[in-house]
């Protein structure tokens, strides 16, 4: 039994360490494709396929019983992946995108063990102080976008203030998305029935923000889009999930802390950004907490 665990452990960790290298891929060559393309028309169109994809495996299973007590898990779980993904596409217009994906993914851990707090859970002092690091990392990297010494060169606007506070609400986003996409995994669901009902909502406040010019620019950038969404969207949910599945919640959410030193890396690629000392501070302390808590949570198993 113990052996079993290990191994599941260590499948989840992988599925966890891969779907952060993908993303922060995508989210690279993303940052830079849509500045001329409105932000919910990928997320439209990307969702809607990958609904569509995961479907297809979802209905092959034919389990009748597993929406029983399960609807309000799925209506939340729809709604927290509309905070998070139309709010961490909107950011990536105005923010840096390394410094997006890590706001987004260091206010996590320190939500989670608020949540915690609140179910009465008993928590280990070591998750605190990691947490408090990824909050303090965050902090940095806030500095360094408002005081002008981030990656990109921009004047704090008023878009730059509400992409900053919506790539902190991605964050509290993806905790909830991996609360309940936990519940109904440990309920029976299967990763495709998941990834199959998550994102009505996403896509139908998409297509209600785009339809007027939908067709304007569908031609000319959905060979892009449909490549962004296998291998940014498809593959790393996917592999995501099988990470949900196998770890606890604070794990998933410390090991997506391998998306920004990942991203920050992949956009030195980018002529239109410039290399920043106080961005790479922050993103790397991220990622030094990040395998800190990766390798807490193996040596916990193997106890």
């Amino acid at each position: 039994m113990e052996i079993i665990k290990k191994h599941t452990t260590t499948v989840g960790l992988t599925a966890l360490v891969l779907s952060a290298l993908l993303t922060s891929m995508s989210q690279v060559f993303y940052a830079k494709q849509v500045q001329e393309v409105p932000t919910f028309l990928f997320t439209g169109i990307s969702f809607f396929i990958t609904a569509i994809y995961f479907s297809f495996f979802a209905r092959k299973r034919k389990q009748l019983n597993v929406w029983k007590g399960n609807i309000k898990n799925v209506v939340k779980l729809n709604a927290a992946t509309v905070i998070t993904f139309m709010g961490f596409y909107f950011a990536l217009k105005y923010v840096e995108s390394a410094i997006v994906s890590a706001l987004e993914m260091g206010i996590g851990p320190l939500f989670v063990l608020i949540v915690a707090v609140f179910a009465k859970e008993s928590i280990p002092r070591v998750q605190w102080a990691i947490a408090l690091g990824t909050f303090i990392a965050c902090t940095i990297l806030i500095v360094a976008v408002i005081s002008g010494k981030s990656a990109v060169q921009m004047d704090l606007t008023l878009p730059v203030i509400v992409a900053l506070i919506a790539s902190v609400g991605c964050g509290i986003g993806a905790v909830l998305c991996t609360i309940y996409s936990k519940r109904l995994s440990e309920a029976g669901w299967t990763t495709s029935m998941i990834l199959a009902n998550r994102y009505y909502g996403i896509i139908l406040l998409s297509f209600s923000a785009t339809f007027d010019i939908f067709f304007n620019y569908f031609s000319g950038n959905i060979s892009w889009i449909l490549a962004v969404t296998v291998i940014g969207v498809m593959l790393p949910m996917y592999l995501l999930q099988i990470g949900i599945q196998y770890c606890s919640s604070l794990i998933v959410m410390m090991s997506l802390c391998f998306v920004p030193i990942f991203t920050f890396f992949f956009q030195l690629f980018d002529p239109r950004l410039s290399w920043s000392p106080i961005s790479f501070i922050g993103i790397s302390l991220l990622f030094i907490l990040g395998v800190c808590s990766l390798y807490l949570e193996k040596k916990s198993v193997s106890e």
